[in-house]
């Protein structure tokens, strides 16, 4: 059960950010419409900014303690 929750913690804890750079990524494209929906999701609240880096390490803490390793990358095996 432990390591289902730590994959679970793993994977969310990284796509969050990794969807939010994408989406600052294709910002500067010229798929306009895309783009507009990307910064109405990601850049609208300051909150979005404070999840983007803290949801991240938080996760990765809460995986240390429960199975004493941080998954920084979630497609590494627990061990």
């Amino acid at each position: 059960m432990k390591e289902r929750i730590s994959n679970v913690l793993a994977w969310f804890g990284f796509s969050y950010p990794a969807l939010f750079w994408f989406g600052f990524l294709v910002s500067f494209t010229r798929f306009d419409a895309l783009a507009d929906n990307i910064k109405d999701m990601f850049f609208s609240h300051d909150l979005h900014h404070f999840v983007a880096f803290g949801l991240y390490p938080c996760c990765a803490i809460v995986n240390y303690l429960l199975v004493g390793k941080m998954r920084l990358l979630p497609w590494k095996d627990i061990e």
